[in-house]
């Protein structure tokens, strides 16, 4: 039986007795993963998906969703997407794409198959103010095979093109000729922790404020109100990578960011 003191606390009062394996040969071909124990883990980051298997071009992911919220609205662009809840409860609202238009929402409970549809903005509140262990079923992104072949070092100037960000004790400020736009420090740091953790191929991702960071395979759209660039995306995750280390050493020597 699973020690509950290697869970996170939302989840201490789990039980988790584990399946086993007992694999003699070619253990490559085979695979076992018991979803809440990985998914319940006390370091287990939020919103950064881990795959735990695939079938043809579809993948499994794992994903830990945090006790607030996903920290941006999330467009997948590659066909429909289905959350399984596997423990928890969750919200998920939606809306029009880099628009204002609400279609409703859910309120899914441990159990449910959620059907998340392609091209239509979502993004996750927690139901019950506690993480919750979920599997995501998605189509696979043909960029995600490349991830981590060709390391991006950090770029510490904190600009590229004419956006550059700032950071300060509430908010990371971004400013273009023209323009500027204020998004929640702790936010930000989650949704940059998750655009870093896939090289910023996760479809389009629109930041509390106005942010808007939209993939385009080699090349990233980066867009605030009233402004929009088409940068090269190798430069733009070096930037972000800049960012993301600069938020965890300053989290660090407050105390370290709330998840």
């Amino acid at each position: 039986m699973t020690d509950t003191a290697a869970l996170h606390p939302d989840f201490g009062d789990l039980r988790v007795q584990p399946g086993e394996a007992h694999i003699t040969d070619r253990p490559e071909l085979f695979g076992l993963v018991n979803l809440v124990a990985f998914g319940g883990a006390a370091d287990r980051p939020t919103h950064v998906p881990a795959e735990v298997g695939s079938v043809g071009p579809v993948v499994l992911w794992e994903s830990t969703g945090a006790a607030d919220q996903l920290p941006f609205w999330n467009t997948n662009l590659d066909g429909d997407q289905y959350l399984y809840v596997v423990h928890g409860c969750v919200r998920v609202e939606f809306k029009e794409t880099g628009g204002e238009r609400r279609y409703g929402h859910y309120v899914g409970r441990t159990g449910d198959l959620l059907r998340l549809p392609e091209a239509i903005a979502h993004r996750t509140w927690s139901g019950d103010g506690k993480r919750r262990i979920w599997l995501e079923v998605l189509p696979r992104n043909p960029y995600w095979a490349g991830i981590g072949t060709q390391p991006v070092a950090a770029d510490p100037s904190g600009r590229i093109g004419g956006f550059a960000f700032a950071i300060e004790d509430a908010d990371v400020v971004v400013r273009w000729p023209g323009g500027e736009l204020r998004t929640p420090r702790d936010l930000f740091r989650r949704g940059l922790r998750a655009l870093v953790a896939y090289e910023l191929h996760l479809g389009h991702n629109e930041f509390d404020g106005g942010l808007i960071v939209n993939d385009r395979g080699d090349q990233v759209v980066l867009a605030g109100p009233g402004h929009a660039e088409t940068l090269e995306g190798r430069a733009v995750l070096a930037v972000f990578r800049g960012l993301l280390d600069r938020l965890a050493m300053d989290g660090t020597a407050h105390g370290g960011d709330g998840e």
